[in-house]
């Protein structure tokens, strides 16, 4: 927690405390929060990354009034995880909870104008611009003006009504296209010689580049373990390499690849595909530029298959009726 931002001068800029300047003083702060818990009106969460195991930035909420059932809350995160994603889930993680389980009507934030990424998580998390109110604020920049972002639970819950079936469409038909090349790479897989030289390596480690590539980018690459026969690019077939994996091995790393890739996606949302867990590609734009890569690799795969046996793999597509075999039976000019 003190290396990754509450002594960060530019994390705490638009924050109404000063960074800390030792960890003795964060140990004691935290102490002080981790008390207050016993409080029924305490709400405070530390967002931690599973593949760190730390906290890199906190969120709360920072009041409540009781009368009209509202909450105001608010986030900050550690530099090396901005323009990530990580802030937006975790607000819609809050924004979820409030409602859904302590029974919020209205839930509110609020930034300093000078500080818009701020603005786009609340944006992007479904909460409605309700104004400026002009030198309203005080933090460590002075008076500021103060953006004003809410939700109400007539919002929040019409909302995930009007997007249940959008978002199962959606979702689904991803589903099905997903299923569907992992099909067709088994289909690859099977067909192809695994000892054939492709550019100077062996088709075997172009099924475990491309396997490979799919396990590690289509969810989060900032989220990932990698599997324990993994040794320093072994995933690049260009990469000369003594370690020879087994078809066994493969073919298992094929099914546990697609299992995750299938259970990740059946608790997708509509909204979760805008999120960028790797600052760059959205979820969205992960899945199709995993969709590129593994279907580019199985034409590697069936064009070597196909100059060696002038067989062709099947490639299936959408139809519901599925051929028998392994190999496309037309007859070929």
């Amino acid at each position: 927690m003190f290396r990754n931002w509450v002594n960060d001068p530019e994390v705490t800029r638009f924050l109404t405390w000063q960074p800390h300047g030792s960890i003795d003083l964060t140990r004691k702060i935290s102490l002080s929060d981790i008390s207050k818990y016993e409080d029924d009106s305490c709400y405070q969460w530390a967002i931690e990354l599973k593949s760190l195991g730390e906290p890199i930035g906190g969120i709360n909420v920072v009041y409540i009034d009781k009368t009209c059932n509202c909450f105001e809350v608010a986030y900050r995160i550690g530099k090396a995880w901005w323009h990530q994603g990580f802030a937006s889930e975790a607000l819609s993680s809050v924004i979820r909870f409030l409602f859904e389980n302590v029974g919020a009507n209205r839930i509110a934030a609020r930034y300093d104008t000078s500080n818009p990424n701020s603005g786009a998580v609340m944006r992007k998390c479904g909460m409605s611009y309700e104004g400026t109110l002009r030198q309203s604020g005080y933090n460590n920049q002075g008076v500021y003006d103060a953006a004003c972002y809410a939700i109400l639970a007539d919002d929040y819950f019409n909302r995930k009504d009007n997007q249940t079936n959008k978002t199962r469409e959606n979702i689904v038909t991803i589903r099905r296209a997903t299923e569907l090349m992992f099909q067709n790479m088994w289909i690859a897989m099977q067909t192809v010689d695994w000892n054939t030289e492709i550019c100077g390596a062996p088709a075997w480690r172009y099924i475990y580049h491309t396997l490979h590539s799919a396990d590690k980018y289509f969810i989060n690459p900032m989220n990932y373990t990698e599997p324990p026969f993994q040794i320093r690019n072994l995933d690049w077939p260009d990469t000369p390499s003594d370690v020879i994996l087994s078809r066994e091995t493969l073919f298992a790393y094929y099914e546990q690849v697609r299992q995750k890739i299938l259970d990740f996606l059946d608790g997708l949302t509509e909204e979760q595909l805008i999120d960028c867990p790797n600052g760059k590609l959205s979820k969205l734009g992960l899945i199709c530029s995993q969709f590129r890569h593994m279907y580019a690799h199985i034409g590697i795969l069936n064009g070597v298959t196909i100059a060696r046996t002038n067989q062709y793999p099947r490639v299936l597509n959408e139809s519901r009726k599925r051929p028998e075999g392994l190999y496309d039976t037309d007859v070929r000019e």
